[in-house]
Formats: C-alpha cells, structure tokens, sequence
C-alpha cells in the first residue's frame, strides 16, 4: 500500500471514531430530576429539664494528724517496763500507762519530803508556843513608846511557818515526780514511733515516741481562689462549714468531712486557697485513713435554683448550643454558664433562649446552620422538603 493510502486510511479510521463518540453522547440517557430535597441528618438530641442543682467541687489534699505530740519524761531514771502497744501502729487509750520507771527513788524522795515536813511542822508548833510565852511577859512592861514585835517572836513565827509551806511545796513536788515515772497517753491515738526499751536510763526530757490523735484526721485541701464564693465557709458564729466527700486513690471507700477552716495564706506554689477539712474516726473501717496520703475531696457547694443542665456533649465553642425547634430545624443558642462541672454546664433557665422542656442537639454535625432540618432518631417521620433545595427556614 501506497504511503499516501495509508494516511489516507488513518485520518478516515479517526474520523469514524469522533462520529461514533458523538453519537454515543446524544443518545446517553439522561438521569432523573430528584425533588427529596436537601439531606436530612438523623441526629441524637436530649431534653432539658430545669430543677435545683448541687455545685461539687473536685479539689486534692493532704491527710494531716489533728494532734501529733512528742512523748517525752519529765523527769529520769531507768525504765522498767514499756506497754506492748507501745509500737509503730498501736493503739492506745487516753490513761493507758506506756512508759513505766523504776519507782524506788520517786517513793523514798516522797518518804524524805514528808519527813521534812512533820519535822518543819513540829518547829512550828513549838515556835507557836514561844510566841505566847513572849506575849504575857511583854505584858508585864510598859510598851507604849515601843515597837514589841521582836520582843514577841512574830519574825521567828513567820520563818517557821514559811518552813512549813516550802515543806509542803517539796512533798508536792516529790509525789508529782512519782506520779511521772508513770507516762501514760494523753489522748486515744495511734503510736506513730517509740524509741525506748525496758532496762535503759532516760534523762528528763528525752523523746521516746510519736503519738498521733486517733479520733480525727485533718485534710489539707487545694482549691481556686475564686471558686470559695460558692461554697459555706465556717462563721465566728458557729456555723458549720461546707460538707466534704473524701476518697484515697485506688480504694473503694469514702468517707465524710467538714471544713473547719481557711487558712489565712495562699498555697505558695499553685497560688489556691487552703482548706482544713475535719475527718472524724479517720482509722475505722476496712480501709484507714493514713497520714501523708494524698486524696481526693469533692466538696459539697450552694444550690443553684431553676438551673438547667446542659451536656458537655451538647456544647459549641464551649458556650453554644444548637436547639432543634418544634419543627425540627436548628436554632444556634449562646449560654451565660452560671457554674462548669466535669460532664456538664450549668445555666439558668432562660439563659440564651433555652427553656425547661427545650431540645438541643447531642450529635456533632461538622456543616450545621441556623435552619437546617433534622430528623431526630427513634421518631418515625417523612423528610420535609424544600422547593430550592437549600436549608429550610424557620
């Protein structure tokens, strides 16, 4: 075939090929107009109710011991016995004998100061009797232009009875430090530490243990500074201050406090206020209270009165919320948050148009506009069309 046939061939080939395209494209059946309108989305919504509503208020804090004392001796000797609860983790009773020293010396410096006393007493009576032999002689004188008092033993009589009242101060004294060899606890506590042991020699003032106060614990707690508006803080009038629910981490328990106190200084690193919260028989139940742990408190604030809660699920740019009116399209609706909890938000009721009754929208639509329609799930309803097939309005 001739060069020139060939092109000839192509072109043709080319040509036929174009003219069957457009034949194809004419006779493409068209697709069929659709009035459904715009899409519907099915959307998850809850129900406001409006009702009085408890402000809690998470916080941390610091299991302190209300009492925590030194147990010293007043006065030394040898130790004879110690108490067997007498160790880190036992508990005693206020009165219970802990420490006991050797008494003999304590009881003969009793026997002495007695002695003393008897033998004072005795100088004094004597002294007594002086006086009033020294009285009927002074009479007999003619005393008016001088002072009789020596010549009447009053001095002598004053010393004597001075005797006998540092006498009694010494017996005193000597029966106190009797009564001392014996230390006892000073209150039901729990021993925190001893340091002692039966046969050794204590000095006065020697620290033998820690005891702590059994019957309360305190909590120090951390909170905003401006978060104390909303709670009962205690008067000078007695009024109790705001309940408290304490939690140890990874425990199952709780247990009931009260806060007895602001302190009157920031915390120096987080800048919050300081709460001292009470916590009554801190060490019953399976699972005690332990000093040092560190807690978690929930602390029970004011009421909020016809206050609506709203789902952080349900939030827009954390202060709006997309209410689905009665015919199911979408109002935007801006919130005054009286109060933020963990899972929800509080406003009262009216705030930004929300009534008690109202529906807002839990389901996140990423295009949602004012007027669009819904269809809320779990009701049985026919989409609703719009002739321009835009969002339909209000």
């Amino acid at each position: 075939m001739k060069p020139r046939t060939k092109v000839l061939a192509f072109f043709g080939i080319v040509i036929l090929g174009v003219v069957i395209l457009m034949l194809l494209v004419k006779t493409k059946p068209k697709p069929a107009r659709s009035d459904a309108g715009p899409m519907q989305p099915v959307v998850e919504v809850t129900r406001l109710t409006a009702g009085t509503v408890q402000v809690l208020i998470d916080a941390t804090g610091t299991v302190q011991p209300a009492r925590d004392v030194q147990i010293t001796s007043e006065v030394g000797g040898r130790v004879e016995s110690v108490a067997g609860d007498f160790i880190p983790g036992g508990r005693v009773k206020a009165g219970d004998p802990l420490i006991e020293l050797e008494p003999e010396r304590f009881e003969l410096a009793v026997a002495q100061a007695r002695a003393n006393l008897a033998r004072v007493r005795s100088d004094l009576s004597l002294e007594e009797g002086r006086v009033q032999v020294a009285k009927r002689e002074w009479g007999l004188f003619d005393q008016a232009d001088s002072d009789g008092a020596l010549a009447q033993r009053e001095p002598q009589l004053a010393a004597a009875r001075a005797n006998v009242q540092s006498a009694e101060a010494q017996l005193r004294d000597a029966q106190l430090n009797l009564e001392r060899s014996a230390i006892t606890a000073p209150f039901d506590g729990v021993v925190q530490s001893e340091s002692v042991e039966a046969g050794q020699v204590i000095g006065s003032g020697q620290q033998l243990g820690r005891l702590l106060g059994a019957d309360v614990f305190h909590v120090l707690a951390s909170v905003p500074v401006g978060r104390l508006q909303w709670l009962q803080l205690p008067g000078d009038d007695g009024t109790p201050g705001a309940q408290a629910e304490i939690r140890q981490p990874n425990t199952s328990g709780t247990r009931e406090g009260r806060v007895i106190r602001v302190l009157g200084e920031l915390d120096p690193e987080g800048r919050m206020a300081l709460l001292l919260i009470e916590v009554p028989d801190p060490l019953s139940g399976a699972t005690p209270l332990l000093v040092g742990a560190f807690v978690d408190v929930k602390l029970v604030g004011r009421e909020l009165r016809d206050t609506i809660a709203v789902p952080r699920a349900a939030l827009v740019e954390s202060n709006a919320v997309w209410r689905v009116r009665d015919d199911k399209t979408l109002e935007q609706a801006s919130l005054t948050i009286t109060w933020r909890g963990n899972d929800a938000v509080y406003v009262r009721n009216g705030s930004g148009g929300l009534h008690d009754g109202d529906q807002i929208l839990t389901t996140r639509i990423p295009l949602a506009v004012e007027g669009m329609h819904v269809r809320i799930a779990g009701e049985d309803a026919s989409p609703q069309q719009t002739p321009s097939g835009e969002p339909g309005g209000p």
